[in-house]
């Protein structure tokens, strides 16, 4: 989620000082994926020790990143 934050803070041209309360204020910026606190929350809602579950909140978070993509291109660093 971290990085996801990041690039949130950086497309916006603001700091991320610390975690805590970090996706509600990218949640208010002008570049900012459609329903992003909500969508973060049932990430967190899913991670539980259930492989299916824990299935979807990687898909979310993908799609997250997939939205933001169209804003920093596709330049995704490949680890």
């Amino acid at each position: 989620m971290a990085c996801i934050n990041q690039v949130l803070f950086a497309l916006n041209e603001d700091y991320l000082l610390n975690e805590k309360g970090a996706v509600a204020v990218a949640n208010t910026f002008a570049i900012c994926p459609q329903d992003y606190q909500l969508r973060v929350e049932s990430v967190f809602a899913l991670l539980t020790a259930d492989a299916k579950s824990i299935t979807e909140a990687i898909a979310i978070l993908e799609a997250i990143e997939h939205d933001l993509s169209q804003w920093y291109g596709n330049r995704r660093l490949v680890v």
